[in-house]
């Protein structure tokens, strides 16, 4: 499956939720940068199929050092378990009889 396509795919499947397709754009923005020409991230800007917002957010996302961008980096990173573990046991206490 191309690029093109898969995005085509993603942008259906995530057209009601801004959190689902910044979980597409992460497995194509990693800590390296991006493998994909400015050809490409064009076509796909101008894509009828995509929404406004996922137009303007593909658009911020393949901007070298935007905020979309380290955002949607800083979602690859793994979860820190001590922080977690606390807000688990602040918010447990407040839903606690």
């Amino acid at each position: 499956m191309a690029w093109s396509d898969y995005m085509e795919m993603a942008a259906k499947h995530s057209k009601n939720s801004a959190q689902h397709w910044f979980r597409y754009l992460r497995k194509d923005i990693g800590k390296c940068g991006v493998s994909f020409s400015k050809q490409e991230v064009e076509k796909l800007y101008n894509d009828e199929k995509l929404t406004p917002f996922q137009r303007v957010s593909i658009k911020a996302a393949f901007n070298e050092g935007s905020e979309t961008q380290k955002h949607i980096v800083s979602l690859n990173n793994k979860a820190n378990l001590n922080m977690i573990s606390s807000i688990k046991e602040k918010y447990g206490k407040i839903n606690s009889p």
